[in-house]
């Protein structure tokens, strides 16, 4: 499966977005906010260079249980600066997160003259809280960016939402132009032509999606070197370097 949807923050540093791009990714939500204090320091770079390569952006913003819900969304909007209809994400997770706090969260952003759209992401804390029960102010107001990382269907809080807009289905994603960290892995609930739409503020016209890449031809070759020999290894006349990924660390920054 050709991965369409990516998430980081700046524990991807900064990727090679003309790569990331031509291995199919068409759009991108990046890390942009935490409480009140925190700005992720690779956002706007980040983003600025998944545009230029074609890749359709977004930002959410990572709620705290430590400070008032209205305060921490005003300086997500005032860190962001969005554009009428942009779409907004509330990253719904950390333990001590209570729903009264996610619905002052939602209504601030609902408050919002900008007419925002607003996505909540969670997995289980959502879910536990949740249960079957019907939120009307959520169900309302957003759609939701499911975390589950399984291999088969995905559960979801149906009480509330019908469906989901997006399943982040893994946090070990391995993408070219992304060599260093581990990624997290998102698949949406309709066509490449409706991810773009919905990760796009309304009333912008999305880009179109480019074609499915080429099948990438792949030789695989092992090699056996004595302890203590030093191999290296040239593709093309170009050298390889081993890649050791790190951990793909979701989690409070402040």
């Amino acid at each position: 499966m050709t991965v369409k949807c990516i998430d980081i923050s700046h524990w991807q540093d900064f990727p090679d977005f003309e790569e990331v791009a031509s291995a199919g990714v068409i759009a991108m939500i990046h890390k942009a906010t935490e409480g009140t204090g925190y700005t992720d320091p690779n956002r706007a770079t980040n983003i600025s260079n998944a545009m230029k390569a074609g890749i359709a952006c977004a930002t959410y913003h990572w709620l705290s249980p430590d400070s008032d819900p209205a305060s921490q969304m005003a300086y997500y909007l005032k860190t962001i600066d969005p554009v009428p209809g942009e779409r907004v994400v509330i990253d719904y997770e950390e333990a001590g997160c209570t729903l009264d706090q996610l619905h002052e969260a939602v209504q601030a952003l609902a408050g919002d003259p900008r007419d925002l759209q607003i996505t909540v992401y969670s997995g289980h804390l959502l879910k536990e809280q949740l249960g079957n029960d019907h939120d009307s102010l959520l169900a309302g107001a957003t759609d939701l960016w499911l975390a589950q990382y399984t291999s088969g269907t995905p559960t979801w809080p149906t009480g509330t939402y019908e469906y989901y807009a997006l399943w982040q289905f893994s946090e070990t994603g391995e993408v070219p132009g992304i060599d260093d960290s581990y990624v997290d892995l998102n698949q949406f609930d309709g066509t490449d032509a409706g991810l773009l739409q919905w990760i796009s503020p309304q009333g912008v016209t999305p880009p179109v999606p480019p074609p499915l890449p080429k099948p990438v031809e792949r030789v695989r070759v092992g090699i056996t070197a004595p302890e203590g020999v030093s191999v290296g290894v040239r593709v093309n006349g170009h050298l390889l370097r081993p890649v050791t990924r790190r951990p793909n660390r979701r989690g409070p920054d402040r």
